[in-house]
């Protein structure tokens, strides 16, 4: 079966159940309704959402979360995925790696004023990482958060963000003085202040529309200091979390809709004949949805991998086994979808099938969340010193007449 048979009977349990739920309350036109930009942030879904405790699912109940795990948030991820689209699914991770992070770091004061309503659907979040001049390298972030007092300051701007014309508060990560990571902090900031601005809409991308994205800035934008997450040096601790969060979370969407895009081409190819017989009939069809459904099982597990250490709270630790979980996931996402579109054939590249919306919204998570050069480095660096033997005598490398890296002098 594809989609992870390793899954507990409780867990597949709870997944559907959030099938059935969320392919109850999100309309079939949804998806086309936000790439067509006529919806800038689904709110009216995100709130049926919360009323099923779908918003923040590792958070605990008494904080309106859904008090389960990362494992089941990304399986809720994946039906928001297959029933509706990566947009959608964005806009409810939003709500749990950043509620996540607000519960454990933050304070009773931003539980009460922003992690509750949040849950509840009755505030929106975004985050705010990105800049002109930094995305890969996170560490580069220009935007400043000076202490004053009992405020911060904010200077900066940021791009490609994500509901950024449409919510509450945004969590952003800035600098609280000079230097790398170890100078950034996080914060909860309104959109509502004076000093918040959105100097471009952007709308226009090739696809995952619908968030009412936009180019911000912050000029001179004050906060209290009590908006600040956990403590200043912990920022980059906080932002390594996340991501690691998000990039298991926000994938199992991509592989959701994936596996939308495979059932469809192969129901097309049971049905769909040429030269006399049907496509599937055809070994290179036939061959083809064979190696597609292998690859994307593979990615389910390996994305199940990595939920349940994370769930085990290895963090860090976790770090490769994320990077697979994430670069795997969204490559094969993307092979399966073109291959799909690929066996439909011109009516695949038309909109009488979602395939090609799928295919344009997919693009982006390579990009998102660590592009996958960021997690092909994460990999190779992971890699290489988890197989490091210390016993391999490498000054016997290109000299193996005088002895063996394996066996010595003399072997």
């Amino acid at each position: 079966m594809i989609g992870d048979p390793l899954l507990s009977a409780e867990e597949r349990a709870y997944r559907d159940q959030a099938s059935q739920a969320i392919s109850a309350l999100i309309p079939p036109d949804l998806p086309e309704r936000m790439d067509r930009n006529e919806i800038l942030y689904p709110k009216e879904h995100l709130k049926e959402m919360a009323k099923r405790r779908y918003l923040g699912v590792p958070v605990p109940a008494a904080l309106n979360g859904g008090g389960r795990d990362i494992l089941s948030d990304a399986l809720v991820n994946e039906q928001a995925g297959y029933w509706g689209s990566a947009a959608l699914a964005c806009c409810r991770s939003f709500t749990s790696h950043g509620g996540v992070i607000l519960w454990k770091y933050g304070s009773p004061y931003l539980h009460d004023h922003y992690l509750r309503p949040t849950l509840a659907g009755e505030k929106f979040v975004c985050q705010a990482l990105t800049e002109p001049g930094a995305g890969s390298d996170a560490a580069a972030i220009q935007t400043t958060a000076e202490r004053r007092g009992k405020t911060y300051v904010l200077n900066g701007q940021k791009r490609f963000i994500d509901g950024a014309q449409s919510v509450d508060y945004i969590i952003v990560a800035a600098k609280v003085r000079r230097g790398g990571h170890d100078a950034i902090a996080m914060f909860c900031v309104d959109t509502d202040r004076p000093g918040y601005h959105i100097k471009e809409v952007q709308t226009d991308w090739m696809g995952f529309r619908g968030l009412g994205s936009a180019w911000i800035a912050f000029e001179n934008l004050e906060i209290p200091a009590a908006n600040l997450i956990g403590e200043e040096s912990q920022g980059w601790k906080i932002l390594m979390e996340e991501l690691a969060i998000e990039r298991v979370v926000a994938t199992r969407a991509q592989l959701g809709q994936a596996l939308r895009a495979l059932q469809i081409a192969a129901n097309y190819a049971e049905h769909r004949k040429a030269f006399g017989k049907r496509l599937r009939d055809h070994q290179w069809i036939a061959f083809t949805v064979a190696g597609l459904a292998t690859r994307l099982d593979a990615a389910y597990l390996l994305n199940t991998r990595a939920a349940r250490l994370l769930d085990q709270g290895l963090g860090k630790a976790a770090r490769l086994e994320v990077a697979m979980a994430k670069l795997e996931g969204v490559e094969a996402a993307w092979e399966v979808i073109d291959q799909s579109l690929q066996i439909l054939g011109g009516i695949g590249y038309t909109k009488k099938y979602p395939i090609e919306r799928i295919l344009r919204d997919v693009r982006a998570s390579r990009l998102t969340a660590g592009s996958t050069e960021m997690m092909r480095l994460i990999i190779e660096r992971e890699t290489f010193e988890r197989l490091r033997d210390p016993a391999f005598r490498g000054e016997f490398v290109g000299d193996e007449l005088r002895g063996s890296p394996l066996q010595g002098p003399g072997a």
